[in-house]
């Protein structure tokens, strides 16, 4: 975990799934350790994050520039 409300990638690639097409843009304005937007890569949707705190910004831009499209 890399955040203290840290939410399980399975989850938010569900409700991506379920409410965008691929290609579609996913915004999350409280981006945390960017969980959506590793969620959102893996499901070939574009991704927005905003996130205040350095820290977390800095881990939520590694975890995403990690991540490959799921095969």
């Amino acid at each position: 975990k890399n955040h203290p409300s840290e939410k399980p990638i399975k989850l938010m690639k569900i409700l991506i799934k379920n409410s965008t097409n691929e290609q579609d843009k996913v915004l999350d304005p409280f981006m945390g350790s960017g969980t959506t937007g590793v969620a959102g890569k893996e499901l070939n949707r574009n991704f927005i994050g905003i996130e205040l705190d350095e820290n977390y910004f800095n881990i939520a831009k590694e975890r995403i520039e990690k991540t490959s499209l799921e095969g």
